[in-house]
């Protein structure tokens, strides 16, 4: 009884509260901003370095990411990319040179490009492709943000390639724990496309120089270098992503405000009630507009 008196003195307007829910008067809307910013930062301390308390870490299996790939290119009549090990060996490498340099980027700051992890692990390429993802949580929502970027998807869709590797490393990247996927693509110098063309351009790696018996080469255009911000909903294992507790908390504080308005405007209309300063339409349409901000803000990069 005590909890349904309190909780209709902050959401109902009634003589308790002055006829305006208590949780829009001022102080408490103080109380609230109050709330989010110590909040905010202590969520800022808790990943911080060497704190590790909250961090980002999901169960991606490189195995569902290939399976997921070739899905998309059976759809469009593709042929399955074989799974290589050698390009996973590659992909690791990769993953691993970015946590342990500490860059999100496809050449490293000290200029290594990516088909140099080709090259240490052996594999000799005819074409060569390198797709990156970071902070999703599922194989599926990296797959979805590749497939919308026209460069990534031409990766993933080029009939060039025959064979794929994929890499999945956590660790720490620039001071907060993260997952990395690394997709490569590739076609060995032997081998040769045996589907038509399906895509009008892919991102490739420089050509190394065709032996004798090698097939004449059509010119390729270099990789993109831009960062595309997208993703999905984020949830962790073990650990849980900054911005997903920041987006619920975020969530749960628009929607209490906003059903507040909806109240308040609703029984002051009802009951003809006069106020000095009474603006519930424009409130609830800023704070509407507030929530899908927070709808519409994911976690997750790929580049």
């Amino acid at each position: 009884m005590r909890l349904a008196l309190t909780l209709t003195h902050f959401f109902y307007p009634q003589e308790s509260n002055n006829h305006k829910a208590r949780i829009l008067h001022n102080a408490w809307l103080a109380i609230l901003l109050t709330t989010v910013v110590l909040f905010q930062s202590l969520l800022y301390l808790a990943s911080s370095p060497g704190v590790k308390i909250l961090g980002y870490a999901a169960n991606i299996s490189p195995q569902e990411v290939i399976s997921l790939t070739n899905a998309k290119r059976a759809g469009e009549g593709l042929n399955t990319l074989q799974y290589s090990e050698v390009l996973s060996q590659a992909a690791q490498e990769k993953g691993n040179d970015m946590l342990e340099h500490d860059y999100w980027a496809h050449i490293s700051p000290s200029g290594v490009e990516p088909w140099e992890f080709f090259k240490s692990v052996g594999y000799q390429y005819k074409y060569a492709g390198e797709n990156l993802a970071r902070d999703f949580s599922s194989p599926n929502s990296a797959i979805e943000a590749w497939m919308a970027s026209p460069t990534h998807r031409d990766n993933m869709l080029s009939d060039r390639y025959q064979e794929i590797g994929v890499a999945v490393v956590e660790g720490d990247l620039n001071g907060v724990d993260t997952t990395i996927i690394v997709q490569l693509f590739g076609t060995k110098m032997a081998s040769s496309p045996s589907v038509p063309v399906a895509s009008a351009r892919t991102p490739t790696a420089p050509l190394p120089k065709p032996t004798p018996s090698s097939a004449k080469m059509a010119s390729l255009p270099s990789f993109s270098r831009e960062a595309i911000v997208t993703g999905a909903d984020t949830s962790g294992s073990g650990r849980v992503s900054p911005l997903f507790v920041t987006k619920v908390f975020s969530m749960i504080l628009a929607v209490m405000l906003i059903s507040a308005l909806v109240v308040d405007g609703y029984i002051v209309t009802r009951n003809q009630v006069t106020r000095v300063a009474g603006r519930a339409f424009a409130h609830i349409s800023f704070m509407g507009m507030v929530l899908a901000i927070i709808l519409i803000i994911r976690a997750g990069q790929i580049l």
